[in-house]
This record gives C-alpha cells, structure tokens and sequence, in this order.
C-alpha cells in the first residue's frame, strides 16, 4: 500500500506551484514575443538599408558617389545591428526583472505550503510509524522493540 498524501495541503502546494509556473511561463514567452518581434524588424531593417544602398549604386553620377554607395554595401546593416543589440539588451533586462519580480511574488506562498506539506507527511510518517510499531508487537508478543 503507497502512503496517501495529505489531501489538502498537497492540492494546496501543487496549486500555488503551478501557479508559480503558469506565472514564470508566461513571462517567458512575454519575452520570446518580444524577441521575435526584434528579430522581425531587424530584417525590414536590413532589407530598408540594402534597398536604400542599391538605390544610391544605381543613381551615382561620378566616382565619389558611386565610392560611398559601395563601401556602404561591404558593411551592411551597423546602425541596424548596432540598434538591435541594444534593443535585445533592454528585452532581456526587463525580462530578468519580471522573472524575479514575479518569483519573488510566489515563492513566500510556495515556500510557507512546502512547510506545511512536509509537517503534515512527518506527521503522517510518525502516525504509521507507531501503528507498524503495534503491529509488528501483536505478531510477535515476545519482542520488545528497541527504537
């Protein structure tokens, strides 16, 4: 036979648990929505920037023109990488912060029920210990138990 779970404070613990995933869960994919969208507009970046490059290519009129517009095609997309990284940068800042904001707002609940769960099982524990205890002592008249 497998020992029983107190009833109410495992529902209680599982409860506040999932709602601290739930929680954590969903900021999580807070962040990869934010990531995504990022990643997204540093593409329509870099395809701005490549267009407005060859756009300059095709329309030089002397040497320098054309000089400055080819340069620009060997090292495409700095401002926009450069944007990018900071952007990504404050994304996962914020992220950071409301992780810990939001496990902060879970774990004295989760912890105060991991408590309650744990005396509850020793006391279970202690209760069946004693009753296997009697048990075994009306099998065995004779013994005496040693603890």
């Amino acid at each position: 036979m497998f020992p029983q779970f107190p009833p109410s404070a495992f529902h209680s613990h599982i409860e506040l648990l999932l709602g601290l995933y739930v929680d954590l869960g969903q900021r999580t994919l807070e962040t990869m929505h934010s990531l995504s969208a990022l990643n997204l507009q540093l593409g329509r970046d870099l395809i701005a920037e490549a267009g407005g490059n060859i756009q300059r290519l095709m329309a030089s009129k002397d040497a320098n023109q054309l000089g400055a517009a080819v340069a620009a095609q060997l090292r495409p997309g700095q401002r926009a990488f450069s944007h990018y990284q900071q952007r990504v940068g404050e994304v996962l800042s914020r992220a950071n912060a409301s992780l810990n904001q939001t496990a902060a707002h879970h774990m004295p609940a989760v912890s105060r029920s991991a408590s309650t769960l744990t005396d509850d099982l020793m006391q279970e524990a202690a209760t069946r210990t004693t009753r296997a205890a009697e048990q075994l002592a009306r099998f065995q008249p004779g013994s005496q138990l040693r603890h």
